[in-house]
């Protein structure tokens, strides 16, 4: 159920190198997001890393789950006006602005992404969190898409393989216009989720894997995971430091840079 918005008024927040301008509601204007409810269910899965066989690169080897639960996850991206509200209430960090407050929050980092959950499961009593990168692979439905290389990964020569996944991530990235536009301006897939795969790459909790695959590259037989850095998905996986807010300007530890960094968070029932 939606609360009523308040009055608005001009705010001017001094970050630490920029000014972000916010147009923000009243402190209880909160108005709770639309979710939208993945179902249980089969589905298939690649873990989030690095892979090797041996000395040798490889995709991470698919796997089959079956997820025993449904899960909600926001239907947009948080918005400006929302993020805005965290801003006011010292609950967030300011940081830029574009567009209006129609707009998608990004130049968020996954220290501010999560520093908002924590802030709206206090001022909701409910639990809030980002997403897995395995939450946002079932939630993008249709939408999802991911590099696999394949037979390279044989190649004893790794650059081909890096310079593969390269031109591939980029002609993906470029493909469409990394200006920020209003939310809904890309859609929805087929689980109602609006403007997932545009031009945001979303924050996840999952922390990147350096992970040794079986020799048939069938399981996986071991993984450590590193928490400084986290997942993003988009046109494809990212894997940023927690603390970057534009990975264009450097901090994208793998991966080709997203054009922006947003979020949109699970509530746990």
């Amino acid at each position: 159920m939606k609360r009523s918005v308040s009055i608005f008024g001009v705010g001017i927040l001094a970050a630490a190198t920029t000014t972000a301008v916010y147009l923000w509601p009243a402190p209880d204007a909160l108005v709770l997001p639309e979710m939208t409810v993945i179902s249980a269910g089969e589905y298939d899965y690649r873990p989030a890393g690095d892979f090797r066989v041996g000395t040798r690169v490889v995709d991470a080897p698919i796997e089959h789950r079956t997820a025993r639960l449904d899960f909600e996850i926001m239907k947009h991206h948080v918005r400006q006006s929302e993020y805005s509200i965290c801003v006011a209430q010292g609950g967030c960090e300011a940081t830029l602005t574009k567009g209006s407050n129609d707009y998608p929050q990004v130049d968020v980092s996954y220290i501010d992404a999560t520093a908002y959950a924590r802030w709206l499961s206090k001022k909701t009593k409910q639990t809030w969190r980002l997403p897995t990168d395995e939450e946002w692979v079932r939630a993008a439905g249709d939408r999802f898409s991911e590099v696999i290389l394949g037979d390279i990964s044989n190649d004893p020569d790794p650059s081909k393989r890096w310079l593969l996944k390269y031109r591939t991530q980029a002609l993906e990235r470029n493909a469409i216009d990394p200006e920020l536009r209003p939310i809904g301006s890309f859609g929805a897939n087929d689980k109602g989720v609006v403007d997932i795969n545009g031009n945001i790459w979303e924050w996840t909790e999952s922390c990147f894997q350096n992970g040794k695959v079986s020799k048939d590259g069938a399981f996986l037989v071991e993984s450590t995971s590193y928490c400084g850095v986290r997942a993003a998905q988009g046109k494809h996986r990212a894997f940023i430091i927690d603390f970057v807010r534009d990975a264009k300007g450097g901090g994208c530890a793998v991966g080709t840079p997203p054009d922006n960094l947003g979020f949109r968070l699970v509530r746990e029932s």
